[in-house]
């Protein structure tokens, strides 16, 4: 799921892997093959090199990381709610959970 969404990210900004390893500080000589790792799953980033690519694409890390698409698709409508709106969902979310 993580390369998928790292992808579909990444061509959501239209930019290449070159200029996302560029933008999150790879090496020049790394860019492009580093990030084409990552999209292809034969790589993994590094807990650090995750929260910098989510951060370029603008997307929260959990999304990235999310076990299924539903879970994902919840934590990126959360994630552009105010904190006072993230509370109140997270309180009944919670409510719910318990049901």
């Amino acid at each position: 799921m993580f390369t998928k969404r790292l992808r579909q990210s990444r061509l959501a900004l239209d930019i290449s892997q070159r200029e996302l390893g560029r933008r999150i500080g790879l090496s020049e000589d790394v860019v492009s093959s580093r990030v084409t790792r990552y999209e292809l799953g034969t790589s993994e980033p590094d807990f650090a090199t995750a929260g910098k690519l989510a951060k370029e694409l603008g997307v929260p890390l959990a999304w990235l990381l999310a076990d299924t698409d539903v879970l994902a698709d919840i934590i990126l409508a959360v994630s552009n709610m105010s904190p006072a709106d993230q509370r109140k969902m997270a309180s009944q979310l919670k409510a719910k959970a318990k049901r």
